[in-house]
């Protein structure tokens, strides 16, 4: 399985697809839902709502938590692939994400206040990686706003795009002025999904 996920990240570490959203549109509908402390135990100023989670629900438990930490806390197995019941919320992100429809896994809506970061850290370390992430810019995703640093390049995005990031590459995400807000969906490696992938690059 290895080589499919080499097929996507021969093309770059970070490219744009041709698959977009209306950003604002989208930032409207987050408000009819509440914002979740987005793993609590590190006291950041990170926030998540959810787009498909264990139950279809918009709890955030334990969806917008480490699922690493939670497993570890409550002897539990639980991968990324295990939340793939659509929320509510769903509806307003199905514009960029429906031709993955059948291959989500953990995927939300996060937002962080100034100050909110993801220190640096890879995705994974393992020889077989089972899914891919995909992230869509949604507010104030660019410096001097929100950083977002990838195998130490400095990233800028299109808001509304949706992009596919190799984060298996070490990479940091930092807010210093404002609040940001981006879309993270964990996709499932298979020929199917990444056929789509490389049938909707946006450069051709």
């Amino acid at each position: 399985m290895s080589y499919l996920y080499d097929s996507l990240a021969r093309y770059g570490k970070v490219y744009d697809l041709t698959h977009r959203m209306n950003p604002s549109t989208f930032l409207q509908a987050t408000e009819n839902y509440n914002w979740i402390p987005y793993n609590p135990r590190k006291n950041l100023p990170r926030w998540g709502q959810s787009i498909t989670s264990l139950d279809g629900g918009m709890s955030g438990i334990p969806d917008i938590d480490s699922v690493l930490e939670y497993c570890i806390e409550n002897k539990v197995e639980l991968h990324e692939s295990d939340f793939n019941k659509k929320t509510p919320l769903w509806e307003h992100a199905k514009e960029a994400l429906e031709p993955y429809s059948d291959y989500l896994g953990r995927t939300h809506v996060i937002k962080m206040d100034t100050g909110g970061c993801f220190p640096t850290h890879r995705d994974e370390r393992n020889i077989e990686v089972p899914n891919f992430r995909l992230f869509i810019p949604i507010k104030n995703c660019n410096p001097p706003i929100n950083w977002f640093v990838l195998d130490r390049q400095v990233l800028n995005f299109e808001h509304g795009k949706v992009y596919f990031i190799d984060t298996c590459l070490e990479h940091t995400v930092f807010t210093t002025n404002g609040t940001s807000v981006f879309i993270v969906a964990n996709i499932v490696l298979c020929k199917e999904s990444v056929e789509i992938v490389l049938s909707n690059l946006g450069s051709r």
